[in-house]
């Protein structure tokens, strides 16, 4: 897929140093392998928690490093999904150490994976420790990626596909359980830090990704319907 971009030059321009308040990214390995070692050397309701809303819809809305590990994306991920898309959070609260993060490929709270596994289409918010305000759009189904991508550009906001540092393109990744994949979107931190600030921006932002998400799900179907009657 050819890639959509617009990058003003502020953002290029820009120092990666995030504002106060928000922490640096976690690097290296995580302490826990999966979720279930997590769980076992955590307690639910003190080191973390979780919310889990199956709504019946086809698109499932995530956030597996919500809370302290990764600031606000919990509260995107909520203003994506609002009031009738399936919601997963996980929420970490161990301050800025990072330690509770488990990469999405090996995020398997079976929650998590149920709630992903009965979707058509997953939309996974992350944060990127990358300089400037804007998304980095990956996840397998680059078909509806590029139309997130090119929903957020009409928004107003800056916005790249494939992602190619941070792609979200594993089987394994959580976003891509559902049965016609997902699509990972990778906010840098100051886009964060603007849409926590900014109602107005956090609903313009929410409502592309929404509305492009719905808008693929018939593209999706009548795909499906293609191939199985070219099988």
């Amino acid at each position: 897929m050819r890639t959509l971009k617009l990058l003003p030059l502020f953002a290029l321009l820009a120092a990666a140093a995030c504002a106060p308040g928000y922490t640096e990214l976690r690097r290296g390995k995580d302490v826990y392998a999966d979720f279930a070692a997590l769980k076992a050397a955590n307690a639910e309701g003190l080191d973390y928690s979780r919310e889990v809303y199956d709504r019946g819809s086809a698109i499932t809305v995530l956030a597996v490093h919500g809370g302290d590990i990764e600031t606000a994306t919990s509260r995107v991920a909520r203003h994506v999904a609002g009031k009738d898309l399936n919601l997963y959070l996980f929420n970490g609260w161990h301050g800025q150490s990072g330690d509770l993060h488990v990469t999405s490929a090996r995020f398997d709270d079976p929650d998590a994976v149920r709630l992903a596994a009965a979707a058509t289409l997953g939309i996974s918010i992350h944060a990127q420790a990358d300089r400037g305000t804007w998304i980095c759009v990956g996840g397998s189904n680059t078909a509806a990626a590029g139309l997130v991508t090119r929903r957020l550009l009409a928004a107003g906001f800056a916005a790249e596909t494939p992602c190619r540092r941070l792609p979200g393109t594993s089987p394994k990744n959580i976003v891509n359980r559902p049965s016609s994949g997902g699509v990972q979107l990778e906010l840098t931190l100051r886009l964060l830090e603007r849409l926590e600030r900014s109602g107005e921006e956090l609903s313009r932002f929410s409502e592309a990704v929404r509305q492009a998400a719905l808008e693929s799900l018939p593209k999706i179907t009548q795909q499906a319907i293609k191939e199985e009657t070219s099988e």
